[in-house]
């Protein structure tokens, strides 16, 4: 047993990263009031936040103490967890309740990074 891991380890799990997520408004059934675009790449974050943090995943210094608590007691803290740190815009165009035409930024739709908080 070292630093919170056991021998018998199993495969070691991906580390927080930025993973494809495919959105398509016209299989959400949203196509009968969004023009465009029709379908996106809005990714998603996903992985393990285990210790030692790497510096790319910009932890918080709240992240760092837990994974370090985490790293020498997992029973009695969960480890940080792997979210958006950056998030984009994206224009859409779409059909409003009054039947307008509307060309609207709606923010945080794209995830750009992912990190350990």
């Amino acid at each position: 047993y070292v630093w919170g891991h056991s021998h018998r380890s199993k495969k070691p799990k991906p580390r927080c990263t930025r993973r494809p997520l495919h959105v398509n408004f016209k299989e959400m059934g949203w196509d009968d009031w969004i023009i465009a675009p029709l379908d996106y790449e809005a990714y998603h974050c996903e992985g393990v936040c285990d210790f030692p943090l790497r510096s790319h995943l910009e932890p918080t210094n709240h992240a760092i103490i837990q994974t370090l608590m985490n790293s020498m007691d997992p029973e009695s803290t969960p480890p940080s967890c792997c979210v958006p740190t950056k998030l984009s815009p994206i224009s859409i165009l779409y059909i409003d309740s009054a039947n307008n035409v509307v060309y609207k930024q709606y923010e945080d739709m794209v995830v750009e990074s992912c990190g350990c908080r």
